[in-house]
């Protein structure tokens, strides 16, 4: 019976996170849960590493009050309107880690390409230009 209510406990969290963040429940969450998260980040850093030159130019540095926009429509409800975390990371910290350093190709890698518990946000309903855009805002913003 234990195993049957863990089961469903894991597909009612995998139902929320399919729903994705831009969805917007506000459910509070331990920074503790999301930090398992953090290694999958070298495989995105290593992916913006690999992003060409043209790739990462046309991503260009982003239009930070188009981002701000970005951001509250598809971000904040995980990451907190402050990007102080909730169920998804605390953005002012966990992006100074050097497995996901503060640069524009790395966000712009990651948010194309996240690793769970994340949702993929692109290419939709992110598009190219949105992604560049909320990567500057998160970079503008959160210190």
């Amino acid at each position: 019976m234990n195993k049957l209510m863990t089961a469903a406990a894991m597909l009612a969290l995998a139902g929320m996170v399919a729903t994705g963040c831009s969805k917007g429940s506000q459910t509070s969450s331990t920074s503790n849960e999301t930090s398992a998260a953090a290694s999958p980040a070298a495989e995105s850093t290593a992916a913006a590493a690999e992003a060409s030159p043209a790739a990462v130019a046309a991503a260009g540095a982003g239009d930070v009050d188009n981002g701000k926009k970005v951001y509250g429509a598809n971000c904040a409800s995980c990451h907190g309107a402050d990007g102080s975390g909730g169920v998804g990371p605390n953005l002012h910290g966990d992006l100074k880690t050097p497995a996901m350093p503060r640069t524009q190709a790395a966000l712009v890698a990651w948010i194309k390409d996240p690793k769970p518990p994340m949702p993929k946000l692109y290419p939709d309903p992110l598009k190219e230009k949105d992604v560049a855009d909320v990567a500057a805002y998160i970079l503008a913003t959160f210190k």
